[in-house]
């Protein structure tokens, strides 16, 4: 079954081993050092919820990548899975052209304990007609049984209800893949990180890439450094919302996306 049709009828599909053993460590060791540089200074949840998916005290998690380093872009607009999201993401639109973008751009590491996560689908509307969202899970270490790798239930996508807390779903299966390899599913799909028994080290990148009118996770124009944006290509910054910003006012743009891209606001990331 081709990439397209497994979107279609499972909900997802898997490209392996697109980058090497050493890129993924390279990867790897950005990961870990932005982890000790910021995580004492992220916000607190605040939300307890039964699901427990706030509950951040058994992962490592590293937020906001496209402002950390440029390498990340790379993965941001991998070729062969730019070309899986044309196909979800572009059909429906107007004239099947209508952009996307993405939306929420992280990684994160489950510890030994973590007892998974529970089933979710991130699309907030399930079971519509059109993917509105899609998720790219990057392995950037080997995914297996015993540290956590992805659970989802196939063919989930099309389902009209949302999963009930704590349920175990007798289709549920489970993605163990090589690193390097890229997870690409519909983000109505039903997945949840597995619990990570043994302790080994677990990181994923978690990309989402969305249509262009959906809101963003966290305010690019609010949290990108200047010397990163400089460093984009317009094609960079258009996959990065930057063409699908609302203007200010009416004296400044009536159109809901620009022709060229917005500038963002000065910022410099805590500890620069």
């Amino acid at each position: 079954m081709e990439a397209k049709q497994q979107v279609d009828e499972l909900g997802y599909t898997i490209l392996h081993e697109l980058i090497s053993p050493e890129e993924c460590e390279k990867y790897k060791a950005l990961l870990e050092k932005d982890y000790l540089k910021y995580a004492s200074s992220y916000a607190s949840n605040g939300a307890s919820t039964a699901h427990g998916l706030d509950n951040k005290s058994l992962e490592k998690v590293v937020y906001n990548l496209h402002n950390k380093d440029i390498s990340w872009y790379k993965l941001f607009q991998h070729p062969e899975v730019l070309e899986i999201l044309d196909y979800m993401l572009l059909t429906g639109s107007y004239n099947d052209s209508e952009p996307y973008y993405l939306y929420n751009n992280s990684a994160r590491c489950p510890l030994k304990g973590n007892p998974g996560q529970q089933l979710h689908s991130d699309s907030r509307l399930p079971g519509i007609n059109y993917c509105i969202i899609t998720n790219v899970l990057w392995a950037l270490d080997d995914f297996t049984f015993d540290n956590g790798s992805t659970r989802i239930v196939p063919g989930s996508h099309t389902t009209m209800e949302f999963t009930e807390n704590g349920k175990v779903y007798d289709d549920e299966i489970r993605v163990n893949v090589k690193k390097g390899s890229a997870i690409i599913f519909n983000a109505n799909l039903w997945h949840g990180g597995g619990a990570n028994v043994n302790g080994e080290s677990r990181w994923a990148l978690a990309l989402g890439y969305a249509r262009w009118f959906i809101k963003p996770s966290f305010d690019y124009m609010q949290n990108t450094p200047l010397e990163i944006y400089n460093e984009l290509t317009d094609a960079q910054k258009a996959l990065m919302g930057f063409n699908a910003i609302a203007p200010k006012d009416e004296f400044t743009r009536v159109r809901r996306r620009s022709e060229t891209p917005e500038v963002p606001a000065a910022y410099n990331l805590p500890n620069s």
